[in-house]
């Protein structure tokens, strides 16, 4: 199926959805998910330097270890690491959220999107030259399957470079707890400290972790304080990694 161009390949059959996302706060704050979003990135000047953090640092590896066939941004999301990339004629935009997608096709007309399941990605094994994925994982559920699929459809020593809040970290949960916790459980009259806990279910030390399995790491950045390699005293960690 097709809407607006967008391709919509959801599988028939997945693993079911946790118990958890029929949770109230955290239905009701999904349904604001772009909005939300959307709030923070273009309307505060420090969360935005802080979430083009790992946009920057992705981009430069891409531009470091270029490719001539298919990427794909996993988790696209509206497109934020989009507009880091020059060429977007090999370019595949990937997300389970349509409301997502439609908001690319707004701003990048001849944008390839598909609209699917992490957990069953309806691309060919060893088909896929790059894979990217910024501020997704923190997200998925059955973490592991996911990154199996992942691995499955790169051709071998493919790069996979992720960007992450460090979430779990002391300097990630102290500023949330400062900023957004307060202004969204204002905005949207909920429980944002629940809905995060639901919503971030992988920590950024999670997600590393289970990289290792299916992935050679090649290197590793922390934003602000590099100098301090440590998720704790940091907001963002980049991930530059390499297929097995």
């Amino acid at each position: 199926m097709r809407e607006r161009g967008i391709i919509q390949m959801l599988p028939q059959q997945t693993k079911p959805l946790p118990p958890v996302y029929q949770d109230q706060d955290y239905q009701r704050m999904s349904a604001f998910f772009d909005d939300s979003a959307s709030y923070f990135t273009d309307n505060n000047s420090v969360f935005s330097a802080i979430h083009e953090s790992a946009h920057r640092t992705t981009c430069k590896w891409e531009q470091r270890w270029p490719v001539s066939d298919w990427t794909i941004d996993i988790g696209c999301g509206q497109g934020y690491h989009w507009k880091y990339v020059s060429d977007h004629s090999r370019l595949i935009g990937f997300d389970i959220r349509l409301e997502s997608l439609m908001k690319i096709r707004d701003r990048f007309p001849d944008a390839i999107l598909v609209q699917g399941n992490l957990l069953s990605l309806p691309f060919k094994s060893a088909s896929i030259a790059r894979a990217s994925s910024v501020y997704a994982l923190e997200h998925i559920y059955f973490l592991e399957d996911a990154l199996m699929e992942i691995a499955r459809i790169l051709a071998p020593k493919a790069k996979f470079l992720i960007g992450l809040p460090c979430e779990g970290g002391a300097a990630w949960t102290l500023g949330r707890k400062l900023t957004s916790e307060r202004t969204m459980s204002r905005r949207y009259n909920l429980d944002y400290r629940r809905y995060i806990a639901l919503e971030h279910c992988n920590t950024a030390a999670r997600v590393e972790k289970a990289l290792k399995f299916h992935f050679r790491p090649l290197e590793r950045k922390l934003f602000p304080f590099d100098f301090l390699p440590f998720i704790n005293t940091n907001l963002t960690l980049s991930i530059a990694s390499e297929r097995l």
